[in-house]
């Protein structure tokens, strides 16, 4: 893999974050802070960007986000053409959950459509997680979002395998996420955005967070940024030793009623 945050979730600091976050799902999260401030930046997303956009808001200030539950790449595709304007820098286009995984060449056309649409603008998409759809995976529907990735230089939100390693952060039906994991992925969503800003390339190397930059307090909720500088992470190992301290019933009851809050309107193939 050649892209920003699918690299970092797959590095050593990347695993290491993730099996915190598995075993801590309740350990206080350090705010996800911003190098510099993004230019105009445009959201074109579905349900998950419903749950997720106002976590968006809060990080990334001034951000437009167009969400819409049910929609496809296809439909944001125009959303994305009536919506583009000439100031907007960096588009995020982290649809094809509501896709067919049986026809990952319609996804593959929509993602060469906002190359086209976005031009010299960074873009930004995501990997997907959700159950099968007639018995077939996802696992097509993220390769062309790799390999749109690679050869473009579009940043990745690595959705997929975050929540593979930590499914607690979605609800029952496998699609939509709890309160903590929609600000999990505005946090991977905005992780991308930055590396956009820092102009880092293949490479995938993510940008580095200045920690005088705090988040607004109603986006604090939740959940760690996609990646954690090799100090934070020891951090939160230490951090996780003192939580063992606390009651477990009720972290357990604390993530039962996020899994079980009533969420968007079901996506493609979804109960």
């Amino acid at each position: 893999m050649n892209t920003t945050t699918k690299n970092a979730a797959n590095s050593i600091v990347g695993k290491l974050t993730a099996g915190i976050l598995a075993a801590a799902a309740v350990l206080p999260a350090p705010a996800l802070a911003l190098q510099t401030s993004p230019g105009p930046t445009l959201v074109i997303g579905d349900s998950l960007e419903v749950g997720s956009g106002p976590y968006l808001r809060g990080v990334l200030p001034g951000v437009r986000v167009d969400a819409e539950k049910g929609r496809t790449s296809s439909q944001g595709v125009q959303v994305l053409a009536s919506r583009l304007t000439a100031s907007d820098e960096v588009v995020v286009f982290p649809l094809g959950t509501n896709d067919s995984p049986a026809d990952p060449a319609a996804l593959a056309s929509d993602l060469a459509a906002v190359a086209q649409l976005a031009g010299d603008r960074c873009v930004v998409v995501a990997t997907i997680a959700r159950p099968p759809v007639g018995g077939v995976s996802v696992a097509g529907l993220n390769r062309v979002v790799e390999q749109f990735a690679a050869q473009t230089g579009a940043q990745v939100a690595d959705w997929h395998t975050v929540v593979r390693s930590i499914p607690s952060l979605l609800g029952r039906d496998g699609v939509h996420a709890t309160g903590e994991g929609y600000s999990l992925r505005a946090s991977l969503l905005a992780e991308a955005v930055q590396g956009c800003l820092a102009g880092a390339g293949p490479s995938g190397i993510p940008a580095p967070r200045n920690p005088d930059v705090q988040v607004p307090r109603e986006a604090r909720r939740a959940a760690l940024p996609a990646v954690l500088p090799a100090a934070a992470a020891f951090d939160a190992l230490a951090a996780l030793g003192r939580m063992a301290l606390r009651p477990v019933a009720a972290a357990l009851r604390a993530a039962g009623a996020a899994a079980t809050k009533a969420g968007p309107e079901p996506v493609l193939g979804a109960p």
